[in-house]
């Protein structure tokens, strides 16, 4: 079967809706994910769905296919990504698909093949996916998988509630942005003992208020305004799978999730003295600084939800933290990500220290911090335009460390002793995506305008869409 090669991404799978995908090339995608599960030795999937148009229509399609390649399904029906990889061990399944495009636009759709627990495919093994789709080699079951559907949100939740001990009554904005944590987390959070007030929490999967990205400064403001017109303590956005997650304090700021990291990690270091905490590029600096001050020792890896996963079965490490604010508390809960769980771990973190989160942190070291911003380059330039822009780099910058190579992965970090910024091509979009920061507005200012100036000098890029990209305009 013809299909886009560059869906196939470095770690899921997310195409334009009746351009790159529709229920022919899904049922063909669940054949080729079940004849690789039974090659070994799995015979059992949960398949879930986030809130998007045609997430429930794809979702049978590739149950069906899986089941034609002798996959026993289980469809839990709409729920957030955290609650599928939960199931996974609730349900003793380590096959499964998860159907949503995470936070590209409406238009968009995809899926996450689970092949292990907590797992899912990454690099070489999307690309035996699309070969397989591609060459058709799908093996047809005697005997079709059986196929149930199962209500796994109550046991979910219970199962959270067990863990966490919250004895603060937080009043919470929850804004999803018309996305499926909306019918969601209100109900987690009252259950946990929360006042919620509920914000654009109705599903509307054409996503009128724009794409659900906790990372875009349009979402971050609209929460800080309604977290200052409730006076809430706390305010929380979310993605359309939910795995991520953005975060406004009780004074109305704004604060980036690679901050939230060091927050979590001094929280993990209390329960595991000297452990390692991962922490990915687009990290600021106060990251590493904060998990050396409690004793913990950091490292740093690439960006990519499923490459820390994968490499944090070698190191081992207690906690892994994203700027994109994805979180995985691996020694405390399981090695995936879960909105659920690091909203729920935030709020019992402050419980537990008496202090608000703007309190937490202002105990932090101070960076002026840009969002993660991305700008437009199309899929099949952008790995070349990252190369000839690294080579500049090292040029302008001779007094800075370099991080390149496998730990940056698809881009490239430089470290000075006052500032850091960071340029790499995204795997989720045809993007280039920018991190900057220094510790004077003089030092921030000079990184942007230099940043500015060097990306503008690329044809290749294309600035008339993007995300925060008025940052640099």
């Amino acid at each position: 079967m013809k299909v886009n090669p560059y869906i196939f991404r470095g770690y899921d799978l997310r195409g334009v809706v009746d351009k790159d995908l529709n229920p022919e090339i899904v049922e063909h995608l669940g054949r080729a994910h079940g004849t690789l599960l039974k090659k070994s030795g799995i015979t059992k999937a949960v398949v879930g769905y986030d809130c998007r148009r045609t997430s429930k229509e794809y979702a049978d399609a590739i149950i069906k296919g899986l089941a034609w390649a002798g996959i026993d399904c289980i469809n839990i029906g709409m729920n957030l990504v955290g609650t599928f990889y939960w199931s996974q061990y609730y349900l003793n399944a380590k096959g499964g698909v998860f159907v949503t495009a995470s936070h590209n636009p409406a238009q968009y759709n995809g899926f996450k093949f689970a092949n292990d627990f907590s797992e899912t495919l990454v690099s070489a093994g999307m690309q035996e996916l699309r070969k397989t789709v591609e060459d058709e080699s799908y093996q047809k079951s005697e005997v079709p998988g059986k196929i149930i559907k199962q209500d796994v949100r109550e046991a979910y939740f219970d199962d959270l509630a067990k863990r966490f001990t919250i004895t603060k009554k937080f009043k919470v904005v929850v804004d999803p942005t018309n996305s499926t944590a909306g019918v969601i987390m209100p109900d987690l959070l009252r259950k946990m003992g929360c006042e919620v007030i509920e914000s654009n929490c109705n599903i509307d999967p054409k996503f009128p208020l724009g794409t659900p990205d906790p990372t875009e400064t349009i979402v971050a403001e609209r929460l800080k305004k309604k977290v200052l017109e409730e006076k809430a303590d706390i305010g929380f956005s979310y993605d359309p799978d939910g795995d991520r997650i953005g975060i406004v304090d009780e004074k109305g700021t704004i604060i980036w999730n690679d901050v939230l990291v060091a927050l979590f990690a001094i929280d993990v270091l209390n329960s595991h003295p000297g452990d390692k905490i991962m922490f990915n590029i687009l990290c600021s600096k106060v990251v590493e600084e904060t998990i050396k001050k409690y004793g913990g020792t950091p490292f740093m890896w690439r960006v990519g939800h499923s490459f820390l996963k994968k490499k944090n079965q070698e190191i081992k490490a207690a906690f892994i933290g994203e700027l994109s604010g994805h979180f995985f508390f691996s020694k405390d809960f399981y090695n995936h990500d879960d909105g659920a769980y690091s909203t729920l771990r935030l709020l019992q973190y402050l419980s537990r220290t008496k202090q608000t989160l703007h309190e937490a942190v202002e105990a932090l070291p101070q960076y002026i911090s840009s969002a993660e911003i991305k700008v437009g380059c199309a899929d099949e330039l952008k790995a070349k335009l990252i190369d000839e822009i690294t080579k500049k780099l090292k040029i302008d910058w001779p007094q800075a460390e370099i991080i390149e190579g496998e730990s940056a992965g698809d881009g490239v970090r430089l470290n000075m002793e006052d500032s850091m910024f960071v340029v790499r091509y995204s795997q989720n979009g045809p993007y280039l995506t920018v991190k900057f920061e220094a510790n004077t507005e003089e030092k921030y200012r000079e990184l942007r305008d230099y940043i500015s100036k060097l990306l503008h000098g690329y044809l290749e890029i294309d600035w008339t869409f993007g995300v925060n990209v008025e940052s640099l305009k």
